[in-house]
């Protein structure tokens, strides 16, 4: 093998590798989004009770 083939090659699997991985990030979405309130009613905890 060629210098060039070996050069293109490798160029070819980086770009397939970025491009894979910018697929996944795209169907996984964003990481750092806060979690969304609680819906259910407050279950914490209460004054005068044990910790």
């Amino acid at each position: 093998m060629s210098t060039v083939v070996k050069v293109s090659a490798f160029a070819a699997a980086l770009v397939a590798v970025f491009a894979l991985a910018w697929a996944i990030g795209s169907a996984v979405g964003p990481l750092d989004e806060a979690p969304p309130p609680p819906t259910s009613e407050h279950q914490g905890h209460h004054p005068g009770g044990t910790p």
